[in-house]
């Protein structure tokens, strides 16, 4: 299958409208890549000298339980080496080699290259074509995200919570020479916080700051977040975690945005009892933001959008068992889309207890991009994990997509999804465990139109709930 760079597109307008190209944000230094500062991480292009990713968060001792796991895919032709460099918490940066052959993907585990309670890293290669996502794993769990492609002076979150039964811990990561220097700020269920403990807070250069939320901004049931550098550049992760005490379990791994977008989609969706489905849509501006949420359910007529106004510096809540933007049990995907020029963040939480099979905790930003590419580094390759892909056609004509995996050095074709016709505002839900049993599993979506590309990876029979966008292709 041919390697052929893949367009990335931004949908700006309705469903049922249209596509709209644009260039978004400045490219990064060149030492650390060319792929231009969108809302999401994406692939540098195969023809460019370098790649870089960074990922914030995770720990590389066995008396720790959050483990920190990379994925490396490599979807060129060609060879990619280069480094790791393990920024373990008050010790010395470690870096080693790395090299991932074409059409292939390779796994970092940081308790393999050193001991530390906490680590960050950071990922060049001598090209593009390549995607990285982080793992961390827990006794209760694991959570899958993106790394970032760049560092940036703004990120964005647009949920966490410090409950009673949570513990919410937000890195930031300076892979930089130069010392950083950040304000945080939050808007809560209680308003607008903006502690002085996290204004002009010093991020050493090549160190990790982590906050524990709940020890300063405590017993918040939503705490949306706004980190803004004085100086420097960072990366942002949030670790969101549950004891169970008040019957949420599990862990979530989230890379924050970079920047608000006016279109956040979500190829999936479902709601039922035990399992709750709520967007969080955070307006980090100035300015009100008038917002749809657009739901097309998998069978039955689409409903008419839900306007809702965010207030400046705000946040709101859409429960999907208040509003009732399609049936209960009817699977479907949404998106949340800014209608008078304000961008915003918008995340889907899906929360499940019992009596709901599905039990745990997972907030997800939405895609602000569609492409016709996407790469998924990490893939569980076991019947424990429910491995599902949803890919989604924003658009108004219909694409056909093919999924292949990158397997010893071929593109090799999912059997019986090759060419699958996709019409105009569907999505379609592909189950993975009969078709692909290698782990790691390096996936590639390629479609002749724009499409979304989210994966599931949560446990079959355990508690967790993982979720998590594909990279798109430049």
């Amino acid at each position: 299958m041919s390697s052929r760079h893949l367009p990335v597109v931004v949908v700006l307008i309705a469903i049922l409208a249209g596509l709209a190209l644009v260039d978004v944000g400045d490219p990064a230094p060149p030492r650390f890549g060319t792929a231009s500062a969108f809302a999401m991480p994406t692939a540098d292009p195969a023809s460019s000298l370098s790649s870089t990713w960074f990922c914030a968060t995770g720990a590389a001792s066995a008396d720790n339980d959050s483990g920190l796991v990379l994925t490396v895919a490599n979807r060129g032709d060609e060879a990619r080496s280069g480094t790791v460099t393990w920024f373990p918490a008050g010790a010395a940066p470690v870096v080693l080699p790395v090299e991932v052959g074409p059409r292939q993907g390779v796994t970092l585990e940081a308790d393999e290259a050193l001991d530390a309670s906490d680590v960050s890293a950071m990922v060049e290669l001598d090209g593009g074509g390549v995607g990285v996502e982080h793992t961390v794993e827990v006794a209760g769990g694991s959570s899958v995200a993106p790394c970032a492609s760049s560092a940036s002076d703004h990120w964005y979150l647009a949920n966490g919570t410090t409950a009673r039964d949570a513990t919410q811990v937000l890195a930031l990561f300076n892979p930089f020479p130069d010392d950083a220097i950040v304000d945080i700020a939050f808007a809560t269920d209680q308003g607008r916080d903006e502690p002085e403990a996290l204004q002009g807070l010093p991020v050493a250069a090549g160190t990790t700051t982590r906050i524990n939320v709940g020890e300063i901004v405590r017993r918040r049931e939503v705490t949306a977040t706004s980190v803004t550098t004085r100086s420097g550049r960072v990366v942002v992760d949030r670790l969101q975690r549950f004891d169970g005490s008040n019957g949420r379990s599990g862990i979530s791994l989230a890379l924050a945005a970079p920047a608000p977008a006016e279109v956040w989609t979500f190829p999936a969706g479902e709601y039922q009892e035990g399992l709750a489905e709520r967007w969080h849509v955070y307006n980090p501006s100035d300015r009100d933001a008038v917002i749809l949420l657009e739901a097309v359910p998998d069978a039955g007529e689409v409903p008419i959008a839900l306007e809702r106004t965010v207030s400046a510096r705000d946040h709101l809540i859409i429960d999907a068992a208040e509003t009732a933007p399609v049936p209960p049990g009817v699977g479907h995907s949404s998106t949340v889309r800014s209608i008078n020029g304000v961008g915003v963040v918008a995340e889907r939480e899906l929360s499940g207890i019992a009596p709901s099979p599905r039990r745990g905790w997972s907030s997800m930003l939405g895609s602000p991009l569609a492409s016709q590419g996407w790469l998924l580094a990490y893939g569980a390759g076991t019947e424990a994990v429910a491995d599902a892909l949803s890919v989604h056609n924003p658009g108004t004509e219909a694409v056909r997509f093919s999924v292949t995996a990158l397997v010893g050095g071929q593109e090799v074709p999912a059997e019986g999804l090759s060419d699958v016709e996709l019409g105009p505002a569907q999505r379609q839900e592909l189950v993975l465990g009969d078709v692909l049993e290698r782990s790691p599993v390096p996936l590639v979506v390629s479609a002749d139109g724009p499409v979304v590309v989210e994966r599931d990876l949560s446990p079959v029979s355990d508690p967790g709930i993982s979720t998590t966008l594909g990279i798109p292709l430049s």
